[in-house]
């Protein structure tokens, strides 16, 4: 139990120190410039990249216990992809009415992520991982065409979902945009902490989960729809960002163990920390042309993703 407070702490101390960076990292370097960039422009985009990093890490993980498979990432299995089409129909079909009400986007993200996650589970969720990231693939494909048809024929829209796509909607972040997606993501991590237990017993198998009394049907239902808020949540803070969700999840199981109600938590920490330190090297890299968080995490998450899936295949 110390080893693990321990590495809680680290944890949260490595979060705190990026932070610091990141605040005073701005388009001219590193500095905290004046006060109305730091309060208006820096704070908001920070708050964004934890609250996103919190969803997508403890959605990843419950997404890998529901279906039994280090591989399964919303990113991978197109749940983002759902989110980002939700609200590319959104502001194909009604974008002046998008942006008068605050809960609309998040809506309509849900409601893609949801219908894609629904798929997955009919689809993929019962079967091999081939199977599963082969649905999450097609899934993919289909719903980045779709918000590429709608971007095309949306004028107004067009580089707000592209954008949205390379996962680049964090250098947009303020106030009135994140406070909304930022309370959904701590609200999804939060309810999808009360199925720690139900994800252990689901590990061994859902006969055994059964056995021990739990509801396999009702949990799986509440731990889709839970990561598909998370998901929806996250998309409308920094749009596409793939490998958070599996990046995290695997690192918590390796420092601290299998069971979930520590990889859950710890996984929020360390996607917080992913995706915030992600950002933060591509705008301080490359100050004056940064890269997009989405864009680290691949070149980052890539060979480890490559590396699962091959110890898995041995």
């Amino acid at each position: 139990m110390n080893r693990r407070v321990a590495v809680f702490t680290f944890g949260a101390l490595i979060l705190a120190t990026l932070v610091a960076v990141a605040l005073a990292t701005g388009p001219k370097g590193f500095g905290w410039g004046d006060s109305n960039g730091l309060m208006l422009l820096r704070t908001p985009r920070v708050l964004a990249a934890i609250a996103a990093g919190l969803a997508l890490g403890i959605g990843g993980a419950a997404q890998q216990g529901v279906f039994r498979n280090p591989l399964a990432d919303p990113g991978l299995t197109g749940v983002f992809g759902g989110a980002l089409f939700g609200i590319a129909i959104l502001l194909g079909l009604a974008p002046d009415i998008a942006w008068q009400k605050s809960w609309l986007i998040p809506a309509a993200a849900f409601g893609g992520a949801l219908t894609v996650s629904a798929v997955l589970v009919t689809i993929g969720g019962h079967g091999s991982t081939a199977r599963l990231l082969l649905t999450g693939l097609g899934l993919n494909a289909f719903t980045a065409a779709g918000t590429l048809v709608i971007a095309a024929r949306s004028g107004e829209s067009r580089e707000l979902l592209t954008n949205g796509a390379y996962g680049d909607w964090l250098g947009m972040a303020t106030i009135e945009l994140t406070w909304f997606p930022a309370l959904l993501c701590l609200l999804a991590a939060l309810l999808l902490l009360t199925l720690a237990r139900s994800l252990d017993l689901l590990s061994f198998g859902e006969d055994a989960a059964r056995g021990f009394g739990c509801d396999v049907p009702s949990i799986r239902r509440r731990a889709v729809l839970l990561t598909a808020l998370a998901a929806a949540a996250a998309t409308c803070l920094v749009g596409q960002v793939a490998f958070i969700g599996l990046l995290a999840p695997h690192l918590a199981r390796t420092l601290i163990g299998p069971r979930h109600a520590m990889v859950l938590p710890f996984s929020g920490l360390l996607g917080a920390t992913l995706l915030l330190g992600a950002d933060t090297l591509g705008r301080g890299l490359w100050p004056q042309l940064p890269l997009s968080a989405a864009a680290v995490t691949a070149i980052l998450g890539a060979p480890v993703f490559i590396w699962i899936a091959k110890s898995r295949h041995e």
